[in-house]
């Protein structure tokens, strides 16, 4: 007579090898994902040097990033917009960003708004031979290393 199996009966055994299966799984997916946007980038200053299908700086400026340690610096012409940032994931994720408070011609000030709501959409990071590139879907920005 065959041996039928029992449901919702598992062994120590059954469970250790289950488990193990799932950190191996994990591991993979996570170390397949680290190599895809390449090395965090604190210590790093960037500046805008494409915008495709994206908003344009006002002519004269860039957009500069600054990444130290767990911290994110941004100028586009007018204010310095600073906080946390977390790059895990191939994602830029701001804590909070604060801004400095200096007023200027209203075309600085829409480009620092501009920068801000683009920060905070988690774009999408990657590096590649001294450029970085955000991407959040609808707009991209090209940086070069400097």
């Amino acid at each position: 007579m065959p041996v039928r199996p029992v449901w919702g009966r598992f062994s120590v055994a059954d469970a250790r090898r289950a488990l193990a299966a799932l950190v191996f799984g994990a591991s993979v997916v996570v170390c397949g994902c680290a190599d895809s946007y390449g090395e965090f980038p604190a210590g790093k200053t960037y500046s805008s040097v494409d915008a495709p299908d994206s908003y344009m700086p006002v002519p004269g400026t860039t957009v500069v990033l600054e990444f130290v340690d767990d911290r994110i610096s941004a100028e586009a012409g007018c204010n310095r917009l600073f906080g946390t940032v977390d790059t895990s994931q191939g994602r830029i994720t701001i804590g909070s960003l604060g801004s400095t408070r200096m007023a200027c011609p209203e075309a600085l000030m829409e480009q620092d708004r501009w920068l801000s709501e683009f920060l905070t959409s988690t774009p999408r990071w990657s590096r590649d031979d001294g450029t970085m590139t955000l991407d959040n879907g609808s707009e991209r920005i090209v940086f070069a290393e400097f």
